[in-house]
């Protein structure tokens, strides 16, 4: 799986056209074969950042999705950040869930701590 992230600092005039333009690709995104999530994350932190994050399970579509018009709509909204886009493709070789917490918390237990 690979994880794209893209960090936007719109200025403060900007952001809802951000948002906007983030709002309308998910869709397409979405659509696209191989990703199996798009999700828009807007901090409230002083920083008020504006986040993108897919996910992709074929190299080849997000190869593809790259080159896309879709991802043109989302190049425009990098223009729109007050400083440098934060712009990270992340390959994800494992995943797991409760699984690891309940294996970590029983053997943690199992050596008297808590």
């Amino acid at each position: 799986m690979i994880v794209g992230t893209l960090k936007l600092m719109p200025p403060p005039d900007r952001r809802d056209e951000v948002l906007d333009i983030f709002r309308a690709v998910q869709g397409p995104v979405l659509a696209q074969p191989g990703c199996t999530a798009c999700h828009i994350y807007e901090e409230r932190s002083p920083e008020r950042a504006v986040v993108l994050v897919e996910m992709w399970n074929d190299p080849a579509a997000l190869d593809e999705h790259l080159r896309s018009d879709t991802y043109r709509r989302i190049l425009g909204a990098m223009e729109l950040s007050a400083e440098p886009p934060v712009v990270r493709f992340d390959t994800v070789s494992a995943t797991e869930g409760m699984e690891m917490i309940e294996r970590l918390r029983t053997s943690n237990s199992k050596k008297g701590k808590s």
